[in-house]
């Protein structure tokens, strides 16, 4: 097994952000010597991001989840099944984890300036190009889908994603744009789902086309919006 990443801190997690210094090694702008440069949290998520990227490179060659065990993630991460626990409570957790790690982030701002400006805005972060190996993770998410331990913490983490795009369908709903009678969670799974059918698991390719998402988006509202409904 190589050798485990440290993951030692110099200074507590909860240290404040402007105590960081402003060089490495270098002099403080009164000529005073620079702190020494916290190592602590970087160390920390650098060890975090090695768990997942192991598990996702054995998810991806076992092509499942049943046959990756938290030994093997310890393997091939370099980091103590201790450390690993410390982050996880169970491999269902990692796994979910992992997994959740290779979706684009959720935008940190939307357009609001109309339904369809942020539907687009949604759908155009939720596209993405993937290698060889996250394409595998993909599709080794919905063989996971009987594995009840892997599912309990797959909802919890994937919830909020769920949650940002029903919030995004209940503001313009309370504007309008929107039938006031719409299934959120309805909507939320028939405006996703074609996105990850397409982009996230290579489907249809030959309706891939520069203006895609704008198609989609667009056939949507006509079912549930009222702007475009005519």
């Amino acid at each position: 097994m190589p050798p485990e990443l440290s993951e030692t801190p110099t200074v507590p997690d909860h240290a404040a952000p402007d105590s960081a210094p402003s060089a490495a090694g270098g002099t403080a702008p009164d000529g005073a010597a620079a702190p020494a440069p916290n190592k602590g949290r970087p160390r920390s998520e650098a060890v975090s991001q090695a768990i997942l990227e192991a598990a996702l490179d054995l998810i991806a060659e076992y092509e499942n989840v049943t046959e990756v065990s938290v030994e093997a993630i310890a393997e091939r991460s370099g980091v103590s099944k201790a450390s690993i626990y410390r982050r996880w409570s169970a491999k269902g957790e990692i796994i979910a984890a992992a997994m959740e790690s290779v979706k684009a982030p959720l935008p940190t701002d939307m357009p609001r300036t109309s339904f369809r400006d942020d539907l687009i805005h949604l759908a155009h972060t939720m596209t993405r190009t993937v290698g060889a190996r996250d394409m595998k993770v993909f599709k080794c998410m919905m063989l996971a889908a009987n594995d009840p331990d892997y599912q309990r913490h797959h909802h919890r983490l994937v919830e909020h994603r769920r949650k940002f795009v029903r919030d995004t369908f209940a503001y313009w709903v309370e504007r309008g744009e929107a039938r006031p009678d719409l299934d959120l969670h309805l909507a939320v799974a028939m405006f996703i789902s074609p996105l990850l059918t397409i982009y996230v698991y290579g489907q249809y390719a030959d309706v891939q086309q520069p203006d895609t998402v704008e198609r989609i988006v667009d056939s949507f509202l006509k079912g549930i919006g009222t702007a475009l409904a005519a």
